[in-house]
């Protein structure tokens, strides 16, 4: 990875010291935002066009500068796409909105959800019911409720919900889910990266309100969630 650590600002109106403008344009090209060229040093309508292209991800007017120290400078040493995990759809705009999101997150985080089929959301809601908060949800509703329930998961679908909801796990109904609308995303990762996550997608949600609603929930389960309109 090329480095960039920058001496005094590049960009618009900036001091564009030689080698920190080298420095920006290796960067850039490095994660394709301007395409391959020799750079002589000089602040070009190229580089500013990259610069550009970066802060429109998280800024709602990009002011074209990129200040040593600053927070897109540092949004460009780490820029990385993320993975999405295998299986996971991104139809229509969630493929828009996971674009601008990725390259910003932190290390380690990764698409784990986009489309759900209402089959999908039940499948989710039995694996949280019957293995990830089975412990839990006896604990505070009792081993007897619990075996009443699983008697017949599909006919006591609504108490399974409702249990799961009770213990704290945020859960839509198979059939109302926004991931089923393809209008949801969720973010996996280590948990202590979660409040990284959310900063990063109330950010880019900010910069870019005709798209993101605005949700972004921090998950029981680990997940970081957000939705688009």
């Amino acid at each position: 990875m090329p480095n960039l650590q920058l001496c005094q600002a590049v960009g618009k109106n900036c001091p564009n010291l030689r080698d920190d403008v080298i420095a920006v344009h290796d960067r850039l090209m490095a994660i394709a935002k301007i395409p391959c060229y020799e750079c002589t040093g000089e602040m070009d309508d190229t580089l500013m066009g990259g610069i550009l292209s970066v802060q429109r991800h998280f800024m709602r007017d990009p002011d074209g500068v990129i200040s040593a120290n600053g927070r897109t400078e540092a949004f460009l040493v780490a820029w990385r796409d993320k993975p999405i995990n295998s299986g996971v759809q991104l139809p229509g705009r969630l493929s828009e909105a996971w674009s601008l999101v990725s390259p910003l997150l932190p290390q380690g985080s990764a698409c784990t959800s986009g489309y759900r089929s209402p089959e999908d959301q039940r499948r989710i809601l039995r694996n949280f019911f019957t293995q990830q908060y089975r412990a839990p949800i006896i604990k505070q509703y009792g081993q007897s409720a619990y075996d009443a329930v699983c008697i017949d998961l599909l006919k006591n679908e609504q108490k399974a919900l409702d249990m799961v909801r009770g213990v704290g796990q945020k859960i839509a109904a198979p059939g109302k889910s926004r991931h089923q609308q393809a209008k949801a995303v969720d973010i996996g990762g280590p948990s202590q990266i979660d409040k990284q996550q959310v900063e990063v997608v109330k950010l880019v949600a900010k910069a870019h309100p005709n798209l993101f609603s605005g949700t972004i929930l921090m998950e029981r389960n680990g997940c970081v969630h957000f939705e688009i309109h």
